[in-house]
C-alpha cells in the first residue's frame, strides 16, 4: 500500500467525533491497479465490477473497513469513472438523498495518489493514499459546493479572492467538529489563523492534504491549483472534557 491517511470526523446524536489518522509506509505503484483503472475508466462501476472485486474494491474494503458498505451505498447512483486530465473520477449518492449522502473517488492513473470521500449528515471520512496532493475536479467541487450547512459542515462553501480575508466565529460542543469549504485559486499564498491559541482546539487542513504535515494555530500554504479546500477544526482529545470552546477562524489570501 501507499502511504495512507484516513480522517474521520462525525456525528452521532448531538455529538461529533474528532479526527484520527493513519500512516502506512509507500510501496511500489500496483500495476494491476493500474491496469484496471485503464481498462474501466469511462464505464460504470456496475458494469465492470470495479467496487465487487479486483485491486481497487480490495484496497477500499481493507482500507475503508466497515464504512466500505457505506461508500457503496453512497454510490448508488453515480455517473462513470471519468477522465480528467492525468486523473480519473466518480461521483454518487444514495438514492433519493444526493443532498445528504455522496461519495466520491480520485485518483491518478497509476493508483498511487488517491482520495475516497464519504460525506453522510454528521459525518466525513476520507481515505487518502500517496503524497502528492490532488486537485478536485469541477464536478467534485460543485458536488461538495452544494451540500448544504449540515453537520459536520459549518459554512456555506465561500470563495476567497486575493486580498481578500474571509472570518468566522463559533462555539465548539464537546466531541464536535467543524469542516470549512473554501475556495482558492492557484498562486495564492494563503494564511489560516486559529484564535485563541489556547483554546484547547486543532486546526487542519484535510482536503486536499498539504505535502507535508502543518500544526499551529496559524498555517501558511501556496495555491498550486483552483480548488474548495476542506479546513477542520475539532478539539484535542485532552480538552474534551472541559466543555464548549469559543473560538475564531480567519483565512486570507494575497497574490
Amino acid at each position: 500500500m501507499p502511504d495512507f491517511r484516513l480522517f474521520l470526523c462525525g456525528l452521532s446524536g448531538l455529538l461529533a467525533l474528532g479526527a484520527s489518522t493513519a500512516l502506512a509506509a509507500p510501496q511500489a505503484p500496483d500495476t494491476a491497479l493500474a491496469r484496471e483503472l485503464a481498462m474501466t475508466a469511462g464505464q460504470y462501476a456496475p458494469d465492470t465490477g470495479l467496487f465487487e472485486k479486483g485491486p481497487l474494491a480490495t484496497r477500499l474494503r481493507q482500507e475503508l473497513g466497515a464504512r466500505y458498505a457505506t461508500f457503496l451505498s453512497n454510490m448508488e447512483v453515480a455517473g462513470p469513472l471519468q477522465p480528467a486530465g492525468d486523473l480519473l473520477f466518480i461521483t454518487g449518492n444514495r438514492q433519493h438523498e444526493g443532498g445528504s449522502r455522496i461519495a466520491w473517488l480520485l485518483t491518478d492513473r497509476q493508483g498511487v495518489n488517491m482520495t475516497v470521500g464519504i460525506l453522510d449528515p454528521g459525518r466525513l471520512d476520507l481515505l487518502t493514499t500517496g503524497p502528492t496532493p490532488l486537485t478536485k475536479p469541477a464536478d467534485i467541487r460543485a458536488m461538495l459546493e452544494n451540500m448544504g450547512v449540515v453537520a459536520p459542515l459549518c459554512n456555506p462553501a465561500q470563495d476567497l479572492a486575493p486580498g481578500r480575508r474571509l472570518h468566522w466565529h463559533a462555539r465548539m460542543g464537546q466531541d464536535r467538529t467543524c469542516i470549512y469549504r473554501v475556495g482558492l485559486h492557484r498562486g495564492e499564498q494563503v494564511t489560516a489563523r486559529l484564535e485563541p491559541a489556547s483554546s484547547g482546539l486543532d486546526m487542519r487542513v484535510i482536503d486536499p492534504h498539504p505535502a507535508t504535515a502543518m500544526t499551529g494555530p496559524v498555517q501558511s500554504w501556496y495555491v498550486p491549483e483552483d480548488d474548495l479546500y476542506l479546513v477542520q477544526v475539532t478539539q484535542r482529545p485532552q480538552a474534551k472534557a472541559a466543555g464548549p470552546r469559543a473560538f475564531s477562524l480567519s483565512i486570507s489570501a494575497r497574490p
